[in-house]
């Protein structure tokens, strides 16, 4: 540390004081911009895991709905009564209600 300070004294002609705050400065802002580095790719890490969970989220519940729908038209075409709630086909009714 003391041969850069001596080094920047005598190419540009500054006190070694303010030689020795050129230099901590110069590495206090190394240090900023590596953690900063460091934070970025994290959060862009964790944003793409969230993305993927999301997508297959998304993925799970179109094929889910595809499988009720054919659910549906089965249970419809068998002479069935969907129940939504339950997400389940009752069997049809046997004469009026």
């Amino acid at each position: 540390m003391t041969a850069l300070i001596t080094v920047i004294v005598g190419r540009l002609g500054i006190s070694r004081m303010v030689a020795g705050a050129v230099i901590w400065a110069v590495i206090a802002l190394a240090v900023l911009g590596a953690a900063l580095g460091v934070y970025e790719f994290i959060k862009h890490k964790g944003a793409d895991e969230v993305r993927a969970r999301i997508e297959k989220d998304n993925q799970d519940a179109v094929y889910k709905g595809i499988d009720a729908r054919m659910s549906l038209d089965e249970c419809i075409d068998a002479g069935g009564v969907y129940d939504f709630g339950r997400q389940r086909c009752n069997a049809a009714t046997l004469g009026p209600r």
